[in-house]
């Protein structure tokens, strides 16, 4: 790096001194020298004009002393424009998948350089040098870059949340999509609403992954009286866009004991052989590779399937629907074309990374609207229900925007879930003091997760006061389950729709043992009021939070690093982790 001052300017020429390190360091330590201004030639480091916060960033290929130097410190780009260095900090950021040292930087107007150089070289070597700078490229446009230590995550978390808080929403910007990948307890529903509130202009379509969400929002658009924002499920949204296109709908849940009346071939056959079948039919419908279901069963199952053609074909006349038809209908008809886009502005996607690929390509082909997903990449625990991170599969030209800072969990915990989880970029802005501890037992009212169902009735027998989300429908579904093992095996497809071991948990027990099993837990259940330790799944509590938040040991942190994340970011004050054999402590 190139290094002047303006007592060695010399020889008719700007690039005078090549000064090494050793000659910096005794540059700075001379006093006379610290009250000089200093011009630094930065023309071979990597420079960016960074577009949202309008800032220059340049790199540093090597880190010169200058911390002592008392005046202005400017950097000639061989730009037109010149930079000014107020602030030393180095910062690590991220560009185009590449880790950069910068310094953050502004232009400075070049007629006080001009005014600088006039006093310490000749005027017509400066007027060269003003010639040569109008010949010069401006510095290289850049949208965005991301923070990758924590300085630059202070800084950048500002600049990212006020270009979205004063982001105008522009029906003609088509096809323009935002991503905004949020940590957990970032505010991120906040966010879509004070953009609605901000856009009250706008039509603003809200899809959210499941009806929980969707309830949720109507509840804070009712608080915040916002009435631009119009929230449904996806399904719901392909209902409406299927009766838009058709006007009648016969909308059932296809189940084995009804298939028959469809496909009366079926009639008294054997229930694993029909529950294949409505497999078959979803697993086509849940996939974007083929639209023909010949060509499908031909790639997927080698032999041609004529009960699968019927099926679709009763499909295809409306002699019936369920919603995953109605989905694989309209992506394969583009039916979408000629409804999101005359209602609304724009859309919001919420939980960004539990969408699937039907959806995605429904609303990427289907629909040319200013979109923005959010959502935290790190949350994407649906893997096992067909889910993807749209995230990762969205167009080249999205504009990726990161927010680092959680409101939920405090210091010093934020520092210790970050040590944990590899790439974690997060700060803490929560007023909480949050603590981190292991095998502690709460002291007060707490919430416990479990990663398998097996670990939770488990201990459910052994707790006392408990309360567990969703008993009633859970127990009913584990005597079904249990009651079905015992008479047959599940096909792949029925395991595939459970997230744990829980058949195999129950393939285990007899049906004393379940008896037994269940009426222990019934004597520890109390109301959720007046329960000391409710208990989750962590697929079911996720989005939630609460004070207390106790981690059972069941989770493979090797293997499930998102699932131990989500359990990680419940907790507002104190978060216990069981024992778990394979964590480091």
């Amino acid at each position: 790096m190139n290094i002047f001052t303006e007592k060695n300017i010399y020889n008719n020429s700007l690039y005078i001194n090549q000064l090494d390190e050793t000659i910096v360091q005794n540059l700075n330590s001379n006093n006379n020298d610290n009250n000089n201004n200093l011009i630094l030639n930065v023309k071979d480091n990597f420079i960016k004009y960074v577009k949202i916060g309008k800032y220059v960033i340049c790199q540093i290929l090597k880190f010169p002393l200058i911390n002592h130097i008392k005046k202005n410190i400017y950097l000639f780009t061989n730009f037109k424009e010149w930079l000014i260095l107020e602030d030393k900090t180095i910062y690590t950021i991220e560009y185009k998948n590449n880790l950069y040292n910068v310094w953050f930087c502004k232009i400075i107007d070049y007629n006080i350089i001009f005014n600088l150089l006039n006093t310490i070289i000749d005027h017509t070597i400066l007027k060269n040098i003003t010639q040569q700078n109008l010949l010069l490229d401006n510095i290289k446009k850049c949208r965005i870059i991301n923070a990758r230590c924590d300085k630059s995550m202070y800084i950048l978390d500002d600049i990212h949340r006020n270009y979205i808080k004063h982001y105008k929403i522009n029906k003609k910007d088509t096809n323009k999509i935002i991503s905004i990948k949020s940590v957990a307890g970032s505010g991120k529903t906040t966010t879509l609403l004070n953009l609605a509130k901000n856009n009250k202009d706008k039509n603003i379509l809200y899809i959210a992954f499941n009806k929980n969400l969707v309830e949720e929002i109507k509840d804070k658009l009712k608080i915040h009286n916002i009435t631009n924002l119009q929230p449904h499920t996806f399904d719901s949204l392909m209902r409406k866009c299927y009766l838009h296109n058709t006007n009648q709908l016969n909308l059932i849940h296809l189940k084995p004991f009804n298939l028959q009346e469809y496909i009366p071939w079926f009639k008294n056959k054997k229930y694993a052989l029909k529950k294949n079948y409505i497999s078959k039919l979803d697993r086509f419908c849940n996939q974007i590779i083929y639209n023909d279901i010949e060509e499908f069963s031909k790639f997927i199952y080698n032999k041609k399937d004529n009960l699968l053609k019927q099926l679709w074909e009763k499909i295809n006349n409306n002699d019936f629907q369920t919603f995953n038809t109605i989905r694989k209908l309209i992506q394969i008809n583009h039916l979408c074309k000629s409804y999101i886009d005359q209602i609304y502005d724009s859309i919001f996607i919420d939980e960004a990374q539990d969408f699937d690929m039907v959806m995605l390509k429904i609303l990427l082909e289907d629909s040319t609207i200013n979109k923005i997903f959010v959502g935290d990449p790190k949350q994407a625990i649906y893997e096992w229900r067909g889910c993807i991170n749209a995230f990762n599969n969205l167009p080249s030209n999205t504009l990726n925007i990161e927010f680092y800072s959680t409101f939920r969990i405090g210091y010093p915990a934020c520092n210790s879930i970050c040590d944990k989880i590899s790439n974690l970029y997060m700060f803490s802005k929560s007023t909480n003091h949050t603590i981190l501890e292991y095998n502690i037992i709460p002291k007060d009212k707490y919430v416990y997760l479990f990663r398998t169902w097996k670990e939770l009735l488990t201990k459910a027998c052994t707790i006392k006061n408990i309360w567990i989300y969703n008993y009633n429908k859970q127990r009913t579904l584990i005597q079904n389950l249990h009651e079905k093992l015992l008479k047959f095996k599940l096909t792949d497809e029925e395991q595939n729709e459970f997230s744990d071991d829980l058949p195999a948990f129950l393939n285990k027990l007899s049906s004393e043992d379940l008896l037994q099993l269940l009426n222990n837990i019934e004597n520890n259940l109390v109301s959720e009021s007046k329960a000391l330790c409710k208990m989750y799944t962590i697929h079911s509590f996720k989005g939630l939070e609460d004070n207390i938040i106790k981690i059972a040991n069941d989770i493979n942190i090797n293997t499930e690093r998102n699932l131990y994340y989500v359990s990680l970011t419940r907790g507002l004050k104190q978060i216990i982790i069981d024992n778990i054999d394979n964590i480091d402590t």
